[in-house]
């Protein structure tokens, strides 16, 4: 990596990784997570399940490019780096703890009791998480096989590990298409932001941007700009760029609801996360 590409990377992975402690940290110092959406914190811990274990698998195998530090630059295959790594275990343990605020945050956070709510996932989001389960079920079942059969240096080289770790990129893309939408709607029914924070939008936006400008030095400076380079990183500009376009619908939000921040939400009681 050149020094302005390390010096990015270690800005996004920062950044990103700093975005998580904010809706942490606030509804700590509210004593509730009234204002997250169930849907969303499940969804988007799935997702990230999804993207440690194709980053794990290309990471530790060398199956990446030169940005996993193993072997020369592959064209064709994505460029995987120790900030990927970092920046994806730590929001998967992140997304954890922000699941036990929504579950379990009155017995392990001590949150107060009217702000603490018998939750449900809406269906139509249990059943996008069901089959995401049961195609990443289906999806590892069949790669264990194959290299059982094969071996597992034989499954790298005939492409059909790589092929598994995108088939799971773009499961996490599916997921993150979908994780946003409850929240925003959940944000829609309440009228406001309150208890919503901004400060992690804002730097969600920075760490997506200076992913993406990274990747690009990254792709332009060993294989140059082509559209087999951009196939073949789908999974890392797809996650960066969606990200982007829901900030940016949440930044609305905040903007248009933000003469509303400091009102309670009383009369919207019966709102399910």
């Amino acid at each position: 990596m050149t020094p302005l590409e390390r010096i990015l990377g270690l800005v996004y992975v920062s950044v990103w990784s700093v975005s998580m402690y904010p809706p942490l940290l606030l509804n700590w110092r509210r004593k509730s997570a009234r204002a997250l959406s169930l849907d969303f914190a499940v969804l988007n811990a799935a997702g990230y399940t999804y993207l440690l274990v194709s980053m794990v698998l290309q990471y530790c195998s060398g199956g990446a490019g030169a940005g996993a530090g193993v072997g020369a630059p592959v064209p064709g295959r994505p460029l995987i780096s120790a900030f990927d790594m970092w920046y994806c275990g730590h929001g998967f343990a992140l997304n954890l703890v922000l699941l036990s605020q929504l579950l379990c945050g009155r017995r392990l956070w001590g949150f107060d009791k009217e702000h603490t709510r018998a939750l449900r996932m809406q269906k139509v989001y249990l059943r996008v998480l069901l089959g995401s389960v049961a195609l990443f079920t289906v999806l590892s079942v069949q790669f264990g096989r194959e290299t059982l059969r094969s071996g597992w240096d034989n499954e790298w080289d005939s492409g059909a590990a790589l092929q598994y770790c995108n088939r799971l990129y773009a499961l996490k893309i599916s997921m993150s298409l979908v994780k946003y939408v409850p929240q925003v709607l959940h944000n829609r029914a309440r009228r406001s932001v309150e208890g919503f924070s901004i400060q992690g939008v804002a730097l969600d936006v920075t760490g997506g941007v200076a992913s993406l400008l990274q990747l690009f030095l990254q792709l332009a400076r060993q294989h140059g700009v082509s559209l087999e380079v951009f196939v073949a990183n789908f999974g890392k500009i797809g996650i960066a760029v969606v990200t982007l376009v829901f900030n940016c619908v949440f930044v609305g939000q905040w903007l248009l609801y933000r003469d509303t921040r400091g009102r309670s939400d009383k009369g919207r009681g019966e709102l399910m996360l």
